[in-house]
């Protein structure tokens, strides 16, 4: 996965197929995913996907009394891509093996 051509590794990837269970999965640091649908690594439903990508990263804030603040939150990618409604992002997965790239 890459936005404006660098590589993000800090994100979740949710494929929603059209009919079934959704899969998860995390980007490791080669930025390869083996998304999970039912057992650790057991891959995506075959078939059309919605994908939804969140790389966002969150930090502790401290008020000026030495209390815990709200969160901040740093999107690593536009958060228009953490939902599959609004990402338009969509992927095809094929028995075998698949190479999925988006470049947001």
């Amino acid at each position: 996965m890459t936005c404006h051509g660098k590589p993000i590794v800090e994100e979740t990837i949710i494929f929603q197929p059209v009919k079934g269970r959704q899969s998860i999965g995390e980007i490791g640091p080669d930025g390869t995913c083996t998304p999970t649908t039912f057992e650790p690594g057991d891959g995506a439903l075959l078939g059309r996907h919605r994908v939804s990508i969140e790389a966002r990263r969150i930090t502790e804030t401290f008020l000026p009394d030495g209390a815990y603040g709200p969160p901040k939150v740093e999107w690593l990618v536009p958060e228009k891509y953490s939902s599959s409604y609004s990402s338009n992002l969509t992927a095809e997965v094929k028995k075998g093996d698949n190479k999925i790239d988006f470049d947001l």
